[in-house]
C-alpha cells in the first residue's frame, strides 16, 4: 500500500509541474533591439551595426515567472553588417566569404534553468556560431529581466562576448594598402527584447 501511495503522490506532483510549467514562443519586438560588433585596428577602433536580423526563442514560464530558456535560433545576412565606411564594409564581406556563405547563424545547444531574483537573471548561453563556413561552440554571458504587462510577458536579454577571427579561419581585413590592419579580436554586444506570441483563438463562435 505504501508503495502505491508514494507512486500516486509522485504522479500528482509531476502532473502539477506539467500544468504550471509551459514552454512559450516569443518574437523580437521591432525597433527595440541592437547588435553591435567592436574591433581594433592599427589606426583606430571601429564598429559595425547589424540592424536586420531574426531571433526566435522559447522560454519556460511557470506561474508567471521565467524558469528557463529552451531554445534560441539567430540568423542574419552577412551583408547586413554595416559601418560608416563602405570600403570597410566590402573588405569585411570578402573576409567573411559572403558570396559563398551569405548567412551567419547561432543555435542554442543546451537548455538553461533559471532562478530569477526579483524577475532579474544571469546565466550563460551556450550554442554553435556559424560564420564564413565554420561552426564553433561558444558561451555567452547574458543577463535579463522578465516583465508582465496586461497578461503579456516581455523578456529583455543583453550580452557581450569576445571572439577571434582566426577561430573561424578569417583573415582580418586590411585597408589603405596595408596602412590599416584590423585586430584579430572582436567584441559582440547585443540587447534583445522579446514579446510573448499571442495565442490565436481557434474555438468556434
Amino acid at each position: 500500500m505504501l508503495k502505491y501511495a508514494l507512486i500516486t503522490i509522485f504522479s500528482l506532483l509531476f502532473a502539477d509541474d506539467i500544468i504550471n510549467s509551459e514552454s512559450r514562443s516569443f518574437e523580437l519586438e521591432k525597433n527595440s533591439d541592437s547588435f553591435l560588433i567592436n574591433g581594433t585596428s592599427t589606426l583606430h577602433n571601429w564598429d559595425m551595426n547589424l540592424k536586420t536580423f531574426d531571433c526566435k526563442a522559447s522560454f519556460l514560464i511557470e506561474d508567471s515567472r521565467l524558469r528557463g530558456i529552451d531554445d534560441v535560433i539567430f540568423t542574419c545576412n552577412t551583408t547586413d553588417l554595416t559601418s560608416n565606411n563602405s570600403l570597410m564594409d566590402r573588405k569585411t564581406y570578402n573576409a567573411l566569404k559572403s558570396s559563398e556563405f551569405p548567412e551567419i547563424t547561432f543555435g542554442m545547444t543546451s537548455a538553461i534553468e533559471i532562478s530569477p531574483e526579483n524577475d532579474k537573471f544571469r546565466d550563460n548561453l551556450k550554442g554553435n556560431l556559424f560564420i564564413a563556413g565554420k561552426s564553433i561552440a561558444i558561451t555567452v554571458p547574458i543577463e535579463g529581466t522578465l516583465n508582465n504587462v496586461n497578461g503579456q510577458s516581455t523578456i529583455k536579454i543583453s550580452g557581450e562576448t569576445e571572439l577571434k577571427m582566426s577561430d573561424f579561419d578569417i583573415t582580418p581585413p586590411v585597408l589603405m594598402m596595408g596602412a590599416l590592419k584590423t585586430g584579430n579580436k572582436i567584441t559582440l554586444k547585443f540587447s534583445l527584447q522579446f514579446l510573448q506570441k499571442q495565442e490565436m483563438d481557434t474555438s468556434l463562435k
